[in-house]
């Protein structure tokens, strides 16, 4: 079986996701294939209206359908079946993620999507395991601490695993009763759209997941200023989380989760195998074009051996053949964009 396809008979969705539906906008950014550099769409930039319209869709989704106040073993219910239809559609969603991200069509289908079902399943099933808790009083008194959710999610993912980081922010923030305002990255989007017009289809409120499209400057800064959001959820940079952090605080302060880039060191001293020591290094090296956060690829080799291990090194990766993310078998992933 090959999981090749050809992108240019792929329909690709194109507009923000508000309150259950698409909503089209001026094209404004190019989304281009990083495997050859074509033109795949134009898509819109989220200004602070489109933004506001989907923050108000988030809270009258929460108001409306009592996503917050339900019972946690139906909101369990819910995102399981939404993710045995991401599965379901693990053929077309792999090919939205593969056509414009730098991540291959069979490791789409056999890895992320997999991933992404798992991470919603399992936050599922916190929704009616975690609670509040019981605090020490004096006889005649009750204290306790009440566990309830924030309200509306500014999430904002990355380029380099684009479905599975949607996945990361979206299954905590429902399972906890929240709604979400969702930013994928303008070079990556067509695979998280998808993803929330399929949680409509499992049986979700329309408008708990709003996914508007746009760069960081104008629609990430109006999702992380917007005083209707109440807690922001940012993978990426470390230089975009320092302009996040500045925004937040210039807008009033609001709790933040930030999981920031880096490069993880790979140390080799001499009395290693230096077979086994060159495959550790690559395989921490290669994958997706090293373009993640745990990537190893500053490598830290004792001197006595470091000549050896370079020689394997350079051997190994000279193995390592391109192909575009549409074909399978897959080969070395493209870098994401020219920028890159």
């Amino acid at each position: 079986m090959t999981y090749s396809f050809d992108p240019q008979k792929i329909t690709l969705p194109t507009a923000h996701f508000v309150g259950g539906s698409y909503v089209d906008g001026p094209e404004a950014l190019d989304v281009r294939a990083p495997s050859d550099g074509r033109l795949l769409a134009a898509i819109p930039c989220a200004d602070s209206e489109i933004v506001d319209r989907a923050v108000t869709s988030a809270r009258d989704a929460l108001k409306t359908s009592g996503w917050a106040g339900s019972q946690p073993r139906e909101r369990l219910k819910a995102l399981h079946t939404w993710a045995d239809l991401i599965e379901k559609e693990a053929a077309y969603l792999a090919q939205l993620e593969a056509i414009c991200s730098s991540r291959p069509v069979s490791q789409v289908i056999e890895g992320d999507i997999r991933v992404t079902a798992e991470q919603i399943r399992f936050f599922a099933e916190f929704s009616d395991k975690e609670g509040g808790d019981l605090v020490p009083t004096s006889d005649g008194q009750l204290g306790f601490i009440a566990a309830e959710p924030y309200g509306v999610i500014g999430a904002i993912t990355p380029w380099n695993f684009p479905i599975s980081m949607a996945g990361w922010k979206l299954g905590p923030a429902l399972a906890a009763g929240n709604a979400v305002v969702l930013k994928p990255s303008e070079m990556t989007p067509f695979s998280t759209l998808y993803m929330a017009e399929l949680s409509v289809r499992a049986g979700l409120p329309a408008g708990l997941i709003n996914v508007v499209l746009g760069d960081g400057p104008v629609t990430g800064n109006a999702i992380t200023g917007h005083p209707g959001i109440d807690k922001v959820s940012f993978t990426g940079s470390t230089r975009a989380g320092g302009l996040i952090m500045e925004n937040i605080a210039r807008h009033g302060i609001r709790p933040m989760t930030l999981e920031l880039g880096g490069k993880s060191p790979q140390v080799v001293f001499a009395d290693a195998d230096p077979e086994q020591a060159v495959d550790c290094l690559a395989r921490g090296i290669l994958p997706n074009a090293g373009q993640f956060c745990v990537a190893g690829s500053r490598m830290i080799v004792q001197r006595q051996i470091a000549e050896e291990i370079a020689e394997k090194l350079a051997v190994r990766f000279g193995e390592e053949s391109p192909a575009a993310t549409w074909d399978d078998p897959a080969g070395f992933s493209p870098v994401i964009s020219e920028n890159q």
